[in-house]
């Protein structure tokens, strides 16, 4: 990955190869996360539903965004914003240089981020909100 003036603290993303997470808020009450991303350079995470609305700035690099087949659907860029919609499933993972990703996350009254799929989307697991707050050293 190239060098970026980023010094965020990340810590790996428990059960995802490839995946580092720094979490910077979580507000139970009102569902509302933050976090930044770091995606390894040319790997595929697992597919999965953003339950909630996830919306997303690219800080560096390239984030392309993946259908269930693993045909790519999108490539984001540093520098763009995009507003994620519930409900959505793919797979998604770092261009040749990885990616950092700031994501804001709004729930609506399900404590669920997103949902790990299997095969015939099939729900393997899930991401809350606590579970990101466990994550984090907010306290």
């Amino acid at each position: 990955m190239k060098k970026t003036d980023l010094t965020f603290q990340f810590i790996p993303m428990p059960g995802v190869e490839g995946l580092e997470i720094c979490v910077l808020d979580v507000d139970l009450a009102r569902q509302i996360a933050d976090a930044v991303f770091r995606f390894a350079p040319d790997k595929m995470i697992a597919n999965h539903r953003h339950v909630s609305q996830t919306n997303m700035l690219i800080l560096s690099g390239e984030l392309i965004i993946y259908e269930d087949d693993g045909s790519v659907r999108d490539r984001r860029t540093a520098g763009n914003y995009y507003r994620g919609k519930r409900d959505d499933s793919h797979l998604e993972g770092g261009g040749p240089d990885g990616a950092i990703v700031f994501y804001s996350v709004r729930g609506h009254g399900d404590d669920t981020i997103i949902e790990i799929l299997g095969e015939g989307d099939i729900v393997l697991g899930k991401l809350t909100f606590a579970d990101v707050k466990a994550m984090s050293n907010l306290g």
